[in-house]
């Protein structure tokens, strides 16, 4: 990645205050009459006409969404989406302005973090009542990501696909140095102890393991593999300051100060994905949104995943993005039926068969693992379903996050000790946790 990896997730959550005070004022929705919303979508697809926008922010999923389209095309000829790609960097930058503006895409992506902003300040619109005629169903996806794509009862996006993070690594490079590929008994010591190893065993320039430093591909995983926890059930209180959370949090720049791992100064010029991709490190965590780059990369044919560390308390916590639909789009028809058509078993399939995201609609994983059959990707949809941990969120998600970003980040650059600066999170967390529930 081009940026400093923690400021890559960072930046969903920048700027979320001022959004949500924007969002309140800009008149793009309000969820008193979005909650009449009816069923648009009727019983011939032929009569739904219109052009619509898709807004996503993954190029490497572009090819399996133009497919997805074409079939959506084939059971509503007369409907237009016109895709739009945005860099992750600036997607939730761009989509802010955009609802400020009154101009938010038909249908776009969504993530946990920055889903309450938007549907609590009335711009997105209730699928509820797609929900009630039977044509999306809310049982057959992970519950913990309905629960989080649900305000007062009522579903606002649709689950696409599941996030689940596991240990990427390289055969080659472990046949190199010598070194057993990790397998289900290594526990968050020993990925520490062999990340050295081979960092010592491998050529100068090759790393045991170079890491993302973020909450969706690192810490939020190790501090619940470690018995800790980021945010109490009621979302009342942080669990930064929780001794295994802070343990949690010091096994990321324990790999830095071993030497095992590169600094985050010398990752935010060298990115650590790209770094993998190229041969130059043999293990790091990540998840299933990989499969896409690495099937283009040059040790393609070299790559495996393997479970994360923890052995009987081995933990993940489980994201998915979703699907939505603006408040104020002027072919609530339209985007109904494709939110539906995404929603469903033929997207799903499509998805799965492609290899690059793994889809959240139960039954369809099959061939998500099959396609690509060296890859042991059979590990993902394990971890989702026997070892998931929720993934930590709030109405207030992009603000604590925000701080996050800033105290974590003096953590992993050696500024600072993991106890002093989870505790100063924790007590700034709870601050912003207590306006949320004043």
């Amino acid at each position: 990645m081009a940026t400093s990896p923690i400021a890559r997730r960072s930046l969903l959550a920048a700027g979320g205050a001022a959004f949500a005070a924007a969002a309140a004022g800009c008149g793009g929705g309000n969820k008193a009459a979005i909650k009449d919303a009816t069923n648009e979508i009727g019983d011939d697809p032929k009569k739904i006409k219109g052009t619509i926008t898709y807004a996503y922010w993954d190029i490497n999923q572009e090819a399996m969404l133009k497919d997805v389209m074409k079939a959506f095309n084939e059971k509503y000829p007369n409907v237009k989406v016109q895709l739009n790609m945005v860099p992750f960097k600036d997607y939730f930058t761009k989509l802010r302005a955009q609802a400020s503006s009154k101009a938010l895409p038909d249908v776009f992506w969504m993530n946990g973090p920055n889903f309450r902003s938007y549907a609590e300040n009335g711009q997105l619109a209730s699928l509820k009542a797609l929900v009630d005629d039977g044509l999306i169903d809310p049982n057959k996806y992970p519950s913990a990501l309905v629960d989080m794509y649900t305000v007062d009862g009522e579903l606002f996006a649709t689950c696409k696909d599941v996030d689940c993070v596991g240990i990427w690594y390289n055969k080659k490079l472990f046949d190199q140095a010598g070194v057993a590929y990790p397998d289900e008994t290594w526990t968050l010591d020993t990925y520490k102890e062999k990340a050295l190893e081979l960092t010592d065993k491998l050529p100068d320039g090759v790393w045991g393991c170079a890491e993302v430093f973020s909450r969706t591909a690192s810490y939020y995983h190790s501090i619940a593999i470690n018995g800790g926890w980021v945010i109490s059930d009621d979302k009342t209180k942080s669990g930064y300051d929780d001794p295994k959370t802070i343990e949690g949090v010091k096994f990321w720049r324990d790999l830095i100060e071993i030497g095992a791992c590169p600094s985050r100064e010398f990752l935010a010029e060298n990115s650590c994905y790209g770094m993998f991709e190229g041969g130059q490190v043999a293990m790091q965590w990540s998840g299933n949104w990989r499969v896409g780059a690495l099937i283009d990369s040059s040790v393609k044919d070299d790559c495996a995943v393997a479970y994360l560390p923890g052995g009987d308390d081995r933990k993940t916590a489980v994201h998915g993005l979703g699907h939505v639909i603006a408040a104020n789009t002027e072919n609530l028809a339209a985007s109904q039926a494709l939110v539906t058509f995404l929603a469903g078993e033929e997207a799903a399939k499509i998805s799965a068969e492609s290899g690059i995201a793994l889809p959240a609609l139960e039954g369809t994983q099959d061939p998500y693992v099959d396609a690509q059959p060296g890859y042991n990707l059979e590990v993902f949809v394990d971890q989702a379903h026997n070892y998931a941990a929720p993934f930590p969120v709030s109405k207030t998600c992009p603000e604590w996050e925000e701080l996050e970003g800033e105290h974590l980040s003096k953590v992993f650059d050696g500024e600072i000790s993991a106890e002093e600066g989870c505790k100063a999170l924790a007590k700034a967390m709870n601050e912003v946790l207590k306006k949320e529930n004043s």
